[in-house]
C-alpha cells in the first residue's frame, strides 16, 4: 500500500535528447583532407568534452541563456507557485500533505514577503538544479554525445536539451575563435620583439668588431702575423747566443788549461798566423834537438820564441774571449727583448681571442633569433588570414523533440518491481524473525527446551470488536461445551492420570506475569469440579486477586471474609454461583495490590492437611516462579506443579529459568501447559484436539 501510494503521488518526468558530434582533432584551416582524416580524438579528450558539458561554468551559460534563476522549479528560493506542485496523484495529496506537515511543525510562511539571498547565491542555486537533470553520454568509442534533461514540462525539457547542445557549439567557436586571436596578437608581438632584437645584436656586434679591432678576414690579421715573424727572430738569436756561449766557453777552457786550442771554433786572423809560427818554430826546434844540445844557443833562441809565440796566442785568445761575452751580452738582450714583445702581442691575441668568442656568441644570438622571426613570420602567415574564422569543436546532429510520454515514473514497472522486492524482502526477514525468535509455540519444543511434557494447550479466548471479553469462569459456565473447556478437561484428565485414586494439590505457575496462571488454575478448577471432583480454588496470586473475584458476587465474597495471612479460612472458603463441587479461597483484601504476610511452613502444612479432609482436588494460583519466591516456597507441601507458559510469549531463557528455580528447590514439576494458542500461528503442526479444528468444532457445539 505505501508503494502504490509512493508511486502514484510521484511527479512524472520527462526526459528530452539532443545529440552532439564532437570533432576531430583542432587542425589548421585548409589543411589537406587526408591530415585531418589522421587525426583522431583520444578517449581523455572525448571525457574532457563531456565533462566540459557536466562542469558548473557551462551549466552557468546555459542558466543565463534560459534565465533559469526566475524559473521557481531551479531557483527554489523563489516561492512556488499553485503549479508547481505535483498532481498527479488524486487530490494533489503531496501538497495538502506538505501543506499539513508544516502548519503541524510551524514551518508556515513568516507574514510577509520572504527575503531573497543575492542574485550570484540564486545562480548558485539554480545551476546546481540544472546539473542535477543534466546528463552526458556516450555509446563505445563513437564521437557522438547524448545530452539528457529531465523535467516535468516536456517542453521545458526539449528546450533546454537543445540550449544546451546550441550554447556548447556556439561556446566551443567563440573559444577557439578567442585562442586564434590571443595566438596571432601574441605572433605578432612575438615578431616585432624578435625584430627589434636582431637590430640591437647586429649594432651590438659592429660596435664591438670596431671596440676590440677584429678583422673581418684572418688574412688581415697583422699582429698573427708580426708575432711569427718575431718568433723567427727568437729563434736565431737564441741559436747565435747558444754558438757564442760555446766558443767562449771553449776559450775559458784553453785560458785555463783544461782544454787544448785544437778542435775549438775560436777563430782570427792573428790567432792563425801566431799559430802557423808556433807550429814552424816547433819544428825548427825538433831538427836542432836532434843535433845541438838543449844550453845551444840555437835551442835557446828557439825556446824563448815558442814561448813568445805562446804567450802571444794567449792573449789572442782572451781577447777572442771577451769579444765573445760582448756579443753574447748584446744577443741575450735581444733576446729578452723578442721574448718580451712576444708575451706582450700573445696577450693581446688572448683578449682578441677572447672578443672573438663573444662576437661568435653575438653572431649566434642573431642567428637564432633571424630563424626565431622567420618560423614566427610563417606561423603568423597561417593564421593571420583565417583569425576571423573558427571552426566549433563540435556539432547538433539531432535536435530533441518534445516528449509525449513521461520517463519517469514508469509506475507499472515500480509497482511490479516493488511488490516482488517487499515480496522477497517480507520473506528473507519473516526468515531472519523465525530464526531468531526463541519465543515458544509448541508443546514439542518444550519438550525439547526442557525435557518436559505439555500436558495441555490452551486457545486463546475468542474476542469481539463491540464488547469486552468475558471471564473465564463465566465464559465456561455459560458455554461448558467449547474449546477452551475441552481444553482444560483435557488437561484435568492428564493430570488424574497421575493421582489415580488419591487427593491432589496442585500448584500452579508460570514464568512470570502475564502468562495465564488464573485462567489455567480455574480452568482445571472448573473441569474437576464438573467432573463431580469436590475441588478448592486457592488463590495465592495478589496480581490475579481482582481478576477472580470479578466472577462472582459482591454479596458473596465481602471484602471483609477473604483470608488475611491464612487466619479463619472456614470463613474464607465460599462456593461458586452455578457450580457445584467447587469452593473459592482468597488471600488478601479485594481490591489490594500487596499480598499478606504468610504464615509459617508448618501452618501451611496442617492448613492443606486439614483441607485435603474436605476436598478430592486443591488447585493453588501461585505467583510467577521469576518474580517471587511463593511457588518454590509452597512447592514442599504439593503434589505437583504445573508450570504455565504463553503462546508467542513465554522465550526460552524464561522458561528454563523458571524450570532451574523449581528443580532447584525439588519441586514436584509434572509438565507444563502452554496457554493462549492461537492455532494460525503454530510453528510445529501438532494435534491440539478441538484446537486444531476450530471451525469444525464450533460448527459441532453450535449444532
Amino acid at each position: 500500500m505505501l508503494l502504490a501510494v509512493a508511486v502514484l503521488s510521484m511527479r512524472d518526468r520527462y526526459t528530452a535528447a539532443a545529440a552532439l558530434v564532437l570533432e576531430r582533432n583542432n587542425s589548421q584551416m585548409l589543411e589537406a583532407v587526408t591530415q585531418l582524416d589522421n587525426e583522431q580524438r583520444d578517449r581523455s579528450a572525448i571525457e574532457t568534452e563531456m565533462d566540459i558539458i557536466s562542469s558548473r561554468v557551462f551549466a552557468g551559460r546555459v542558466v543565463d541563456a534560459m534565465n533559469l534563476v526566475e524559473h521557481p522549479w531551479f531557483n527554489t528560493y523563489l516561492p512556488a507557485s499553485a503549479d508547481d506542485e505535483p498532481s498527479t496523484f488524486p487530490g494533489n495529496l503531496f501538497a495538502a500533505v506538505k501543506t499539513t506537515a508544516k502548519g503541524l511543525l510551524g514551518l508556515g510562511e513568516p507574514d510577509g514577503p520572504r527575503k531573497l539571498p543575492s542574485l550570484s547565491v540564486q545562480r548558485d542555486r539554480a545551476i546546481t538544479s540544472l546539473l542535477g537533470v543534466l546528463s552526458v553520454t556516450r555509446n563505445g568509442e563513437s564521437l557522438a554525445v547524448t545530452v539528457r534533461v529531465s523535467s516535468p514540462d516536456p517542453e521545458l525539457a526539449a528546450a533546454l536539451a537543445n540550449t544546451v547542445a546550441n550554447v556548447y557549439v556556439d561556446w566551443s567557436r567563440e573559444l577557439k575563435k578567442q585562442a586564434m586571436s590571443d595566438a596571432v596578437g601574441f605572433l605578432r608581438e612575438r615578431a616585432n620583439q624578435v625584430a627589434s632584437r636582431i637590430a640591437e645584436n647586429e649594432r651590438e656586434i659592429t660596435n664591438f668588431s670596431g671596440l676590440n679591432q677584429l678583422a673581418s678576414d684572418e688574412r688581415d690579421d697583422l699582429v698573427r702575423k708580426r708575432i711569427d715573424e718575431m718568433n723567427t727572430q727568437l729563434t736565431a738569436a737564441r741559436v747565435e747566443l747558444a754558438g757564442i756561449r760555446a766558443s767562449r766557453e771553449q776559450g775559458q777552457r784553453v785560458i785555463a788549461g783544461t782544454g787544448d786550442l785544437e778542435g775549438t771554433s775560436l777563430e782570427s786572423p792573428l790567432l792563425t798566423t801566431l799559430r802557423g809560427e808556433q807550429a814552424l818554430l816547433a819544428r825548427q826546434r825538433a831538427q836542432y834537438a836532434s843535433n845541438f844540445a838543449a844550453s845551444h844557443p840555437q835551442m835557446v833562441e828557439t825556446d824563448a820564441q815558442l814561448a813568445s809565440v805562446a804567450t802571444m796566442i794567449s792573449a789572442e785568445i782572451q781577447r777572442i774571449v771577451d769579444d765573445l761575452a760582448g756579443k753574447e751580452k748584446v744577443i741575450n738582450g735581444r733576446v729578452q727583448q723578442l721574448e718580451t714583445q712576444i708575451s706582450e702581442m700573445q696577450a693581446t691575441v688572448r683578449q682578441r681571442s677572447l672578443a672573438e668568442i663573444r662576437l661568435r656568441e653575438l653572431e649566434r644570438d642573431l642567428l637564432a633569433d633571424q630563424k626565431l622571426h622567420d618560423l614566427v613570420v610563417a606561423r603568423l602567415g597561417g593564421l593571420d588570414p583565417f583569425a576571423e574564422v573558427a571552426k566549433p569543436s563540435a556539432r547538433v546532429v539531432s535536435v530533441a523533440e518534445v516528449p509525449t510520454t513521461p520517463s519517469f515514473p514508469q509506475r507499472g514497472r515500480l509497482l511490479a518491481g516493488g511488490t516482488v522486492g517487499a515480496t522477497v524482502l517480507a520473506v528473507i526477514l519473516a526468515v531472519v524473525l523465525e530464526a531468531t525468535d526463541i519465543r515458544i509455540r509448541s508443546g514439542q519444543r518444550i519438550g525439547q527446551v526442557v525435557q518436559l511434557r505439555n500436558l495441555a494447550n490452551i486457545p486463546k479466548g475468542q474476542s469481539s470488536w463491540f464488547k469486552s471479553r468475558a471471564h473465564i469462569l463465566m465464559r465456561l459456565i455459560s458455554t461448558p461445551r467449547s474449546t477452551n473447556a475441552e481444553a482444560f478437561r483435557s488437561l484435568f484428565l492428564a493430570c488424574r492420570a497421575q493421582f489415580t485414586g488419591a487427593k491432589a494439590v496442585i500448584l500452579v505457575t508460570a514464568p512470570l506475569p502475564g502468562d495465564g496462571t488464573t485462567s489455567v488454575a480455574l480452568g482445571l478448577a472448573f473441569s474437576a469440579a464438573s467432573d463431580g471432583v469436590r475441588t478448592l480454588y486457592v488463590d495465592l496470586d495478589p496480581q490475579s486477586l481482582r481478576v477472580a473475584m470479578a466472577c462472582f458476587d459482591e454479596a458473596e465474597h465481602p471484602s471483609g471474609t477473604a483470608i488475611e495471612g491464612m487466619y479463619a479460612p472456614t470463613d474464607a472458603i465460599r462456593p461458586v454461583p452455578g457450580l457445584d463441587h467447587l469452593d473459592t479461597l482468597m488471600s488478601g483484601k479485594r481490591g489490594g495490590h500487596q499480598a499478606q504476610p504468610l504464615m509459617e511452613s508448618e501452618n501451611v502444612r496442617l492448613l492443606l492437611a486439614k483441607l485435603r479432609a474436605s476436598y478430592d482436588l486443591i488447585v493453588i494460583d501461585a505467583a510467577p516462579v521469576l518474580i517471587v519466591e511463593d511457588a518454590n516456597w509452597l512447592s514442599p507441601f504439593v503434589d505437583a506443579v504445573l508450570l504455565v507458559t504463553r503462546f508467542g510469549r513465554t522465550t526460552e531463557h524464561e522458561l528454563i529459568g523458571a524450570v532451574s528455580r523449581l528443580n532447584m528447590n525439588r519441586a514436584p514439576l509434572i509438565g507444563t501447559v502452554l496457554n493462549c494458542v492461537d492455532p494460525h500461528g503454530r510453528a510445529i503442526q501438532e494435534p491440539l484436539g478441538a484446537v486444531s479444528y476450530p471451525t469444525q468444532a464450533r460448527t459441532y457445539f453450535i449444532s
